[in-house]
């Protein structure tokens, strides 16, 4: 048939159907498969059915009726079409088996031809041309693929594909990361695809890039490693630079590219490095950084606690001393908070690392918190300077006992361990001042008695009384004494009514030694405190609305079975302020002041 479709054989026959189908039609795959039928008259009422549905006319069933003939056409047929045809006219039909036979189908022939043209920077032409069998397979189109080179991986990735150009042509910005690179090219249709055909040889190309995260400037403690990198928009190979010379891969200067981020990393930088720059350079693409060298932290040297925590005895010096890892580092010093300056009695020495502060004669006010601080670091120290108690020297049993004649001097002497200690002299309970029979002396550490001319009214007990320094209201103050045996029972009594220990009150026993201990001194604690045993007493006067004295009774010795108590009363001083921490405001001052009583018979 002039259409394309197999030609059918026609049938005359008697009757309403003029021209029945054949009995069968055989047509291959995609060809047309039509259907004839010529009836007695015009205009019949007739209807066309394939497998007992009716059809309709659509895009692949076309239905026409010329008078007295009707044609069917499938168009493009498949196999799915086979099947029993029928034609009906009122009570005659004409059936006919179509079948649809499948075509044999077979991919087209690789192109042949291939060329790959480099002369342009950054592009390679490729060109190739139709396999000779074209009409018989003809290709819908053309696939090309890319592989990297020299990266160990053989896969070949898809880059475009084309319907009919025989050539084209592949820029740099194409590629995802600069490389050299292979190319191959297969034809295909809807039945498959050819062979791969290689082009020559391979061609390098560089994509286009830019930079998405610079270089930015490293300040690097000396020693350590410093990283520079780089983030672009495609993979490229770039190079390091120090002040200019290329870096080549070694143990100090690692270098890394992981897609499009690229890293140096210098190992160990030293003050040398310290301002050089630092450049990357690759295909389009230039960038720099400075590298600063940061000194390494200066830091103290560990201290024992003994060398920071200090206690020192009044008048002698304080030594503070520490080292540091710099000998260049400066150093301040301060006490409670407060910059301490080079002055009289105060040194700021600096030798190499050591750095030391040096206060000629300690003093009272000089106990507190110290620190050397230097960027980044401090040390502290702290110091407790402590007042030693006056002592008296021991008296032989012949100076302490004298027995004078009438009308010869009486020179009584004592030796103090503080020459500025002051004293006072008492006889029987009154105190003693120099009139034209009495002479009182101080010379030194010897504190002298002198009575001009002995009298019967000379005889009886005399006594040299100490003036302590003054301590604040609040501090703990401790009376303090000690009996020949150990096993012997004391009580402590305030104005005659027994002391029990309570809430800041304790009493102690230790040996030989019996100690009553109140921890703030408030001014209802001043009054006559009394140690007694069963054979003796020692008598203390505290006094704290003014200067606070402390009277050590006379040492009767009746009996040489007494038990006979030795004054040694030690002040308290509050250790760094503790005592004070629970309150908000210092307390009132007073003063405790010692009197000792020495047993001095004429």
């Amino acid at each position: 048939m002039a259409d394309g479709g197999r030609s059918i054989a026609e049938v005359a026959v008697k009757g309403t159907i003029v021209r029945k189908l054949p009995r069968k039609v055989d047509v291959l795959e995609g060809e047309n498969a039509a259907f004839c039928v010529e009836v007695e008259e015009e205009e019949m009422d007739i209807h066309w059915y394939k497998e007992g549905t009716e059809l309709r006319e659509t895009h692949q069933t076309i239905l026409k009726s010329f008078g007295k003939t009707h044609i069917l056409v499938f168009v493009n047929t498949t196999p799915q079409d086979s099947g029993l045809v029928t034609f009906f006219v009122g009570r005659s039909k004409t059936s006919s088996q179509l079948r649809v036979k499948a075509a044999r189908h077979s991919p087209p022939s690789c192109p042949v031809g291939v060329q790959i043209n480099t002369e342009r920077a950054n592009a390679a032409l490729l060109s190739w041309v139709p396999a000779q069998d074209t009409r018989k397979n003809p290709p819908s189109g053309y696939v090309l693929e890319r592989q990297e080179v020299g990266t160990g991986s053989q896969e070949w990735l898809q880059c475009l594909t084309t319907d009919s150009a025989t050539s084209v042509e592949i820029l740099g910005d194409s590629v995802p990361c600069e490389a050299d690179y292979r190319f191959r090219i297969c034809s295909v249709n809807k039945y498959g695809r050819s062979n791969n055909v290689e082009f020559p040889r391979a061609v390098h190309l560089v994509p286009v890039t830019r930079i998405q995260a610079p270089l930015q400037d490293a300040l690097v403690p000396e020693g350590q490693d410093a990283c520079f990198s780089i983030e672009l928009t495609a993979s490229v190979i770039g190079s390091w630079f120090l002040n200019g010379t290329q870096l080549l891969e070694d143990d100090r200067y690692s270098m890394r590219r992981s897609r499009t981020h690229q890293s140096l990393r210098i190992q160990g930088v030293r003050d040398t490095d310290n301002g050089a720059e630092i450049t990357f350079i690759a295909y389009g693409i230039r960038d720099s950084a400075a590298l600063y060298i940061q000194a390494p932290p200066v830091r103290f040297s560990a201290l024992p606690e003994a060398e920071r925590n200090r206690s020192i005895e009044a008048g002698c010096p304080i030594f503070l001393q520490c080292e540091l890892s710099d000998p260049t580092a400066q150093v301040y010093w301060y006490k409670d908070g407060t910059k301490l300056l080079p002055q009289s009695g105060i040194e700021i020495q600096s030798d190499g690392i050591t750095r030391t502060l040096v206060v000629q004669s300690a003093e009272i006010f000089h106990s507190g918190s110290y620190s050397c601080k230097t960027k980044g670091d401090a040390i502290k120290f702290n110091v407790d300077v402590k007042v030693p108690p006056v002592r008296f020297s021991v008296l032989p049993e012949a100076e302490r006992n004298k027995s004078i004649e009438a009308g010869c001097p009486i020179v009584l002497k004592c030796e103090l361990s503080d020459p500025t200690a002051q004293v006072y002299w008492y006889k029987d309970g009154i105190q003693l001042f120099s009139n034209h029979e009495l002479d009182i002396q101080s010379e030194g550490n010897m504190r002298t008695l002198v009575v001009q001319s002995a009298e019967l009214t000379h005889s009886s007990t005399y006594s040299l009384y100490i003036l302590y320094d003054s301590v604040e209201a609040g501090c703990p103050f401790q009376l303090q004494c000690e009996v020949t045996d150990p096993t012997a029972q004391v009580y402590w009594c305030k104005d005659g009514e027994k002391l029990l220990p309570q809430t800041g009150m304790d009493i102690q026993s230790n040996g030989t030694m019996r100690r009553l201990i109140v921890q703030s001194a408030e001014v209802f604690h001043s009054g006559l405190y009394n140690c007694e045993t069963s054979d003796d007493t020692l008598q203390f006067t505290v006094d704290i609305k003014g200067d606070l004295w402390l009277f050590g009774s006379n040492l009767i010795q009746s009996n040489p079975r007494h038990s006979s108590l030795i004054l040694d009363l030690s002040k308290w001083r509050a250790s760094g302020g503790t005592w004070l921490s629970n309150r908000h405001t210092p307390p009132t001052l007073g003063h405790i002041i010692v009197r000792q009583r020495k047993m001095l018979p004429h």
